[in-house]
């Protein structure tokens, strides 16, 4: 029977040729299955197949191309890391892990280690940033000395000290000076301590001579050596004959021809003090007694028409007008109100001058004889108010006390540096190197990147920690109106062996004028 087959001894070197066969065997395309040799393969050498990501170029087959995008590679990762970032945001997500990376944009609470951070606050629009001092005003009103304990976070505050007012002069006498008053915009406070507090009386009451000068008020932490003294107000000059007495304000003048006291009231290091003069008594007969000197003007002089009007105290805003009527405040009570007004002089009893008025801001009012009752009006008190002179005839009237003074603190809202340390997430493998994507926004001032702003990584659970050593190169942009800071491959093969991963940020030189916001934290690592 015949062949139907070819033997391999059938053909001839070279005798069946490409051009004699059906499908051409060079052509790759037209094989159906089975395995091309690498020979038949070629050197694989074109160099035009590439593709685009945003604005740069990936080669696919040139080998030297890949070399030269490595920094594309590491665009793909915080992309990766911003759209985690976007994801956890749109599904309300709190803090996840991927393969090798941790991402949190702070839904909530679940990714903070707050145990081991200090000062954070999570604020309800998803961001991280110090704690702020609680804004309390806190008020001494009670006549003597008490303790005032600083909270933990609060490190400045402003400070009002009223000294008490002084007393009215007795028979025909002056009105009294209004305390001092001493005010630190911006008082530093250290966390947990303890300051001494003293609230001055006001001066006596007086029905002939004696002391009716106001005390001092005081607030200070000896440990510290930070002190406000507010000086008590002068007297008012009263029988036998007297000038002023000298004090934070001083009192007015009984006696003709004689001075109102002078002020002594100091400005201690970082504060001012207020305090002025008491008014003259007019000379010679007949005369007037001058009125009190108050914390934003002297004391009037007597004169023939009436007795000095007391100086007007000094309006302190966003502080409550503590036991003072409404001719005090500003406009309501959140305004402030007026503190340590001076007294007015009393009329010479049997003459036709008028009473002195006390000024805005507790000051009394003198009194004009003999119309009963011959009363003059004490100062107001928690203002530091002088007290009014009194005019009278046998038997002998009393002069208007003093108004107790007051020590008030406002707790300002300054944020507080804070470490936000993240919860631990476990490696697959122990890496050397760690990669950094974070987000953040200036609620206030502006951060320095490496300066107010630091972020750190560990891999042994937070014993050891590396500084990414951010600077303003790693600053990448804006994302949704929060800028983007990425820094890779930092070397932790230094830190002792672990697989246990945290991140730690820290901002610095924080208070009311900065605030520095931590929106989101990714950290990778190879």
């Amino acid at each position: 029977m015949a062949r139907t087959t070819i033997r391999t001894e059938d053909v001839t070197d070279s005798e069946v040729t490409t051009a004699k066969m059906a499908i051409d065997p060079t052509d790759a395309s037209t094989l159906a299955s089975g395995t091309v040799p690498t020979a038949r393969l070629g050197s694989g050498t074109a160099s035009s197949s590439t593709f685009l990501r945003g604005d740069q170029t990936y080669d696919v087959v040139d080998t030297s191309g890949i070399a030269t995008n490595a920094t594309a590679i590491e665009g793909n990762k915080d992309d990766i890391a911003l759209l985690g970032f976007k994801v956890a945001v749109n599904g309300t997500l709190g803090k996840y892990d991927l393969v090798d990376q941790t991402e949190d944009a702070f839904m909530d609470a679940s990714g903070v280690d707050a145990s081991a951070s200090t000062n954070e606050t999570r604020n309800s629009a998803n961001y991280y940033s110090g704690k702020t001092g609680n804004e309390t005003i806190t008020a001494f009103t009670a006549a003597g000395t008490a303790t005032h304990t600083n909270d933990s976070v609060t490190t400045s505050a402003e400070i009002l000290v009223v000294a008490g007012g002084g007393g009215g002069g007795a028979v025909h006498g002056g009105g009294g000076g209004a305390g001092g008053v001493v005010h630190d915009a911006d008082f530093t406070m250290i966390v947990d301590q303890a300051y001494g507090v003293t609230v001055g009386a006001g001066g006596a009451s007086l029905s002939s001579g004696g002391s009716n000068d106001g005390a001092n008020s005081v607030f200070d932490s000896a440990d510290v050596q930070q002190i406000l003294t507010a000086i008590g107000g002068g007297g008012g000059g009263g029988y036998p004959g007297e000038a002023g007495h000298d004090g934070g304000s001083g009192g007015g003048a009984r006696y003709p021809g004689h001075p109102g006291g002078d002020t002594t009231q100091t400005s201690p290091p970082g504060a001012t003090g207020y305090g002025f003069a008491g008014g003259a008594s007019m000379a010679p007969d007949p005369y007037s007694p001058g009125g009190g000197g108050g914390a934003s003007a002297v004391g009037e002089d007597g004169s023939p028409t009436r007795g000095g009007n007391g100086g007007a105290g000094k309006l302190f805003a966003g502080f409550e007008a503590y036991g003072t009527t409404d001719a005090n405040v500003a406009s309501s009570g959140s305004d402030g109100g007026y503190f340590a007004g001076g007294a007015g002089g009393s009329a010479f009893y049997g003459k036709s001058a008028a009473k002195g008025t006390g000024g805005v801001g507790g000051g009394g009012d003198g009194t004009q004889a003999p119309a009963p009752p011959s009363v003059a009006t004490a100062g107001l008190a928690n203002t530091g108010g002088g007290g009014g002179g009194v005019s009278t005839a046998v038997p002998y009237q009393p002069s208007g006390a003093g108004g107790s003074g007051i020590v008030i603190i406002k707790n300002n809202q300054d944020t507080q540096d804070m470490t936000l340390i993240s919860n631990s997430t476990t490696a697959e493998t122990q890496p050397d190197k760690v990669h950094l994507v974070m987000t953040y926004t200036n609620g206030a001032g502006t951060a320095t990147i490496g300066t107010d702003l630091i972020a750190y990584a560990s891999r042994d659970n937070g014993t050891t920690y590396t500084s990414f050593g951010l600077a303003s190169s790693d600053d990448k942009g804006d994302t949704g109106g929060h800028t983007i800071l990425t820094s890779h491959d930092l070397d932790i093969s230094g830190q002792p062996a672990g697989t246990t991963m945290r991140w730690k940020i820290t901002t610095h030189n924080q208070d009311a004028s900065k605030e520095t916001r931590i929106q989101a934290v990714s950290l990778g690592w190879t």
